[in-house]
């Protein structure tokens, strides 16, 4: 349905979109979905590095792996004629992808062009939020959720670019190299004779999250009207920062093969990422036949991501690694409006859905990290129910808008360009219930 579904939460997934509804559902239920993502992003760049060898059709990345799978779990038990209580496993942020289309050994002009901003990128939010509903009345409920959020990330890029820091680790080895020239010269010459470099950073955190709703149901108009909240959540991330680098590079004669690796020793490193909070309303109806209509409107208030700083471990006159490693994002907050159908057939249900999604990432932010723009989707799915099982599957297709981007100051990272993206989600959901009327909407 689009994903509107904060005035309906007639089901398991109440428990993310509003979790107000779980108190309207009785018996004991359980749900599992899984939902299959193939992603396919394309970049055209609009300036590259001499002779480098653009494939027809611009550079392709890929969700990494190229399906992804993503599953959720939701339980739901009525333990008073009031109270209702919850469990939902749910991934409400994550991204993954992959740019990287080349071996070590690969020609250079072969290489992806922005390879020394992102190559890799890899996040996953998983929230286990048990919750409470109550019934304040017939037609009135309240929810309050906690989870404990657990996420991991994985970033993957070149390091050492001739153009960017790679001249300034130049003007550090000058005068060890060439000490009779002017360092400010002779940086330009050796940045382009070290030897390209791959950092790896992987983490984990873990820290606390929430979640509120209400619903509200008018039976004479047939009409729900609902509002749900999810914190914000803070993540501070611990984990391992490590280096390679290729041992024949034109400089390795004169400060020798292992140089490098020392310089930049594996270390411990820490980052803080904040994933937004998330303010949503929706209304859903009957008034219409034997048709439901939602609408939902939803906000992510992304604007708290300005910056996000690595702290490495390791620092100081010995080695390379600096203290920090501050990246500027500069996000805005984020507006979606969703809309959804839904008809009854017997004992099945057909569904359909259309959403518009905003995107917070700035001209200048989008990147291989960030290869994003705002977004139209278009959903189906059907649903077919026995004895108290339910089977549903569904299908999204997303489009990317086109964006070109063209910011002077990541010229010499070569993200400026054409980014073309599609998406297709396919998902299947097993709902079962012991106890307890399917969910009666008037």
């Amino acid at each position: 349905m689009g994903g509107a579904f904060v005035g309906v939460a007639d089901d398991g997934s109440a428990l993310f979109y509003n979790p107000a509804g779980i108190a309207f559902q009785d018996g004991f239920r359980m749900q599992m979905d899984t939902l299959l993502v193939h992603g396919d992003f394309r970049f055209t760049p609009s300036s590259v590095p001499n002779n480098t060898i653009v494939p027809q059709g611009g550079y392709r990345g890929f969700i990494s792996p190229q399906i992804l799978v993503v599953p959720n779990a939701y339980m739901t038990v009525r333990v008073k004629p009031k109270w209702t209580i919850g469990f939902g496993a749910f991934a409400p942020f994550g991204l993954g992808g992959n740019w990287t289309n080349f071996n070590d050994d690969d020609p250079r002009n072969t290489k992806f062009v922005a390879r020394f901003h992102t190559t890799r990128p890899k996040m996953a939010s998983i929230w286990m939020q048990p919750t409470v509903a109550y019934r304040v009345s017939d037609n009135l409920a309240v929810a309050v959720g906690v989870a404990l959020v657990h996420t991991h990330v994985l970033l993957e890029q070149s390091i050492l670019n001739p153009l960017t820091e790679g001249r300034t680790f130049g003007e550090q080895l000058a005068p060890q190299i060439f000490p009779e020239a002017d360092p400010a010269l002779a940086a330009g010459i050796i940045a382009r004779l070290l030897p390209e470099g791959r950092s790896r950073f992987a983490a984990t955190s873990n820290n606390i999250g929430g979640s509120l709703g209400i619903l509200y149901s008018h039976p004479r108009s047939k009409t729900r009207f609902g509002a749900a909240y999810r914190t914000a959540v803070t993540q501070h991330f611990r984990g391992k920062a490590s280096f390679a680098f290729d041992r024949n590079y034109a400089l390795a004669p004169l400060a020798g093969p292992e140089v490098f690796a020392g310089l930049f020793p594996e270390q411990d490193a820490s980052a803080t990422f904040p994933t937004p909070a998330t303010y949503a309303a929706g209304v859903a109806t009957e008034a219409l036949g034997r048709n439901l209509f939602a609408v939902d409107v939803q906000m992510q208030d992304y604007r708290r991501l300005k910056y996000v700083v690595l702290n490495f471990s390791q620092h100081g006159p010995d080695v390379a690694t600096p203290a920090e490693a501050r990246i500027d994002y500069s996000f805005h907050n984020a507006w979606a409006v969703r809309m959804g159908w839904e008809r009854p057939l017997k004992s099945m249900a057909v569904r359909a859905g259309w959403a518009f999604d905003g995107t917070p990432v700035p001209e200048r932010a989008v990147s291989p990290l960030w290869p994003d723009s705002s977004r139209l989707n278009f959903n189906a799915g059907a649903s077919k129910e026995v004895r108290g099982k339910e089977l549903s599957i569904f299908y999204q297709f997303t489009k990317f808008l086109p964006r070109t981007t063209n910011i002077p100051a990541n010229a010499n990272v070569f993200t400026n360009g054409d980014w073309n993206s599609t998406a297709q989600l396919l998902g299947v959901a097993l709902r079962f219930r012991k106890g307890g009327e399917r969910l009666d909407f008037k």
